[in-house]
């Protein structure tokens, strides 16, 4: 009897000892290699002022055969951005062989102080710079360019509604034409040494820095130009 209790105590202590052991990656460590490389892909892109909330969906550990902690390699399984729901490439390498690999989804969400409308904002109003507040929001999917700085909105006003709450963004605005379609106006042209200018009709309407048509009042000819001010456009020689 003594015997086989002695036998027990062996090969609980050769158990124990590691000869069987292996290696478990935790579902954290996992986690953590994917965070750590999108931050390492993104944070250049980002602003300053924006927060990133990286959402790992793994809950699994992994156990392997080896006794030496591996290496958890992260990479893009695509050339798209990462920007919401992102798959990425996981491999655990060792000596430089892979012993498993895995797709891991990250839902990646930024989030940035913008312009939005305390309260709705009906098409053709013009902007003023009371109108809108700073508040953080999850821009990830917004469609548009945002806005952060109320002194942006200079001389724009509605292109099109927007709701209480809701974010603006250059779809929903445009400049408050100066040069108006129809309109006579003067077309410039500078070079280094030369200034023309001749009499032209305004295609479209235009606001400061809009990039409208123009005719040419003797030739007829059309071309694009920036708008100047009131009743003059500038062309490229």
């Amino acid at each position: 009897m003594k015997r086989i209790f002695l036998k027990v105590i062996v090969i609980s202590a050769w158990l124990s000892s590691g000869v069987f052991a292996g290696t478990i990656i935790t579902a954290t460590q996992i986690k953590n290699a994917v965070e750590e490389f999108v931050v390492s892909q993104v944070e250049s892109e980002i602003p300053a002022n924006a927060s990133l909330e990286i959402d790992v969906r793994w809950q699994n550990n992994i156990e392997l055969d080896v006794n030496v902690d591996p290496v958890i390699r992260v990479r893009k399984s695509s050339s798209r951005q990462l920007r919401g729901p992102s798959v990425l490439r996981v491999g655990v390498d060792l000596d430089g062989e892979t012993l498993r690999k895995m797709s891991v989804t990250a839902d990646i969400r930024l989030h940035l102080p913008v312009l939005v409308a305390p309260y709705s904002i009906k098409r053709g109003e013009n902007i003023e710079s009371t109108r809108f507040e700073l508040v953080k929001r999850d821009i990830t999917k917004l469609r548009g360019v945002y806005y952060t700085d109320q002194s942006e909105l200079v001389g724009m006003r509605m292109g099109r509604s927007l709701g209480a709450g809701e974010i603006l963004t250059d779809l929903h605005v445009e400049r408050i034409p100066i040069v108006k379609r129809g309109e006579i106006i003067r077309i410039i042209s500078r070079g280094r040494v030369v200034q023309v200018a001749i009499d032209g009709t305004a295609m479209q309407d235009g606001g400061k820095g809009d990039l409208i048509r123009v005719k040419n009042v003797d030739s007829g000819k059309i071309v694009r130009g920036h708008v100047v001010e009131s009743g003059l456009v500038e062309v490229g020689l």
